[in-house]
């Protein structure tokens, strides 16, 4: 008898809470879960505790109620992912990450409690928050991170354009120039040498005008020696670019930078970790995007907001 009491109280409290689901606005359904507009509210009105816990998600000054419905709903990709993976967020490892977060901010429970109550938050919210963020943190290292790599030539070209107006920067080049004499074409196809020399590297096809072209490997070419016109477009080009076509000594010229190194490079040195991280940063947010995207055509998924 018990049992069946007991069935039937558990069906009550779930009928009871489906019924409250009901009368507040349902922004999104995902799968089976609900996200009510409720949720998308208490979630701006909680953002302070949310940035604090959080700041990979909640990573803007602040967020339209689209946009958190988005990261709901993206909670629960990745929460899909993680479990097609065999990893679980379990309370036993929020509560653990809690009890070390205390630790290191030499707090106890009754504090961070009273912290919460002055935020307008709860201990739940904060503690859902917290298992939000460790889901995150796993999903973009196992999921996110093994698909992005920085090369060396994005940290270098990135730090060259950085600091491209720094007159003490002394640059070392391996350069392929391909020249033409100037009177060997006519009028419309000296405006066109960048665009067949980028072609003829792709197919090693030249138009029978262009048959008088030239091919030239330069190594270890520095700045010195070399006219400032010559020297501002290698500057501004990057590795693994054509530069546009320049005129001089009776020919036109298009150079390939096959390398491109500072003489002196302890200033790259210094930066070039915190560069890469930034890149990684960027790449990793794009490709989120682009997962994102491409996971919701997997899932059964309704927005009413």
């Amino acid at each position: 008898m018990k049992t069946i009491f007991g069935t039937l109280a558990l069906l009550l409290l779930s009928l009871t809470t489906v019924e409250a689901k009901l009368l507040d606005k349902i922004a999104a359904i995902v799968d089976d879960n609900v996200i009510t507009l409720s949720q998308i509210n208490r979630t701006n009105k909680n953002m302070a505790i949310k940035k604090n816990v959080a700041p990979m998600i909640y990573d803007k000054p602040s967020f339209s109620n689209s946009e958190l419905l988005n990261i709901s709903i993206n909670k629960f990709l990745i929460r899909s992912k993680l479990s097609e993976l065999g990893y679980t967020i379990t309370d036993d490892q929020v509560e653990t990450q809690i009890k070390a977060n205390e630790k290191r901010l030499n707090v106890d429970r009754k504090s961070l409690m009273n912290f919460l109550n002055q935020q307008g938050s709860t201990f739940d919210e904060y503690f859902e928050t917290l298992r939000e963020a460790i889901e995150y943190s796993y999903f973009i290292n196992r999921v996110i991170s093994p698909t992005v790599s920085i090369s060396e030539q994005e940290v270098k070209n990135t730090y060259f354009k950085n600091n491209i107006k720094d007159s003490r920067l002394n640059f070392k080049y391996s350069i392929i120039d391909y020249a033409i004499s100037k009177e060997a074409l006519d009028k419309s196809e000296k405006t066109k040498l960048d665009e067949i020399v980028k072609q003829y590297r792709i197919n090693g096809i030249l138009p029978d005008s262009y048959s008088t072209l030239t091919t030239t490997n330069l190594d270890e070419i520095t700045e010195e020696g070399i006219s400032s016109e010559l020297k501002n477009l290698l500057k501004v080009t990057d590795e693994g670019a054509l530069t546009t076509t320049i005129f001089f000594n009776g020919s036109l010229h298009v150079f390939y930078i096959s390398k491109k190194d500072l003489v002196e490079s302890e200033a790259f040195t210094s930066q070039k970790e915190k560069i890469r991280d930034e890149l990684f940063e960027v790449a990793v947010k794009s490709e989120s995007a682009i997962w994102f995207e491409r996971e919701l055509n997997k899932h059964y998924i309704k927005m009413s907001l």
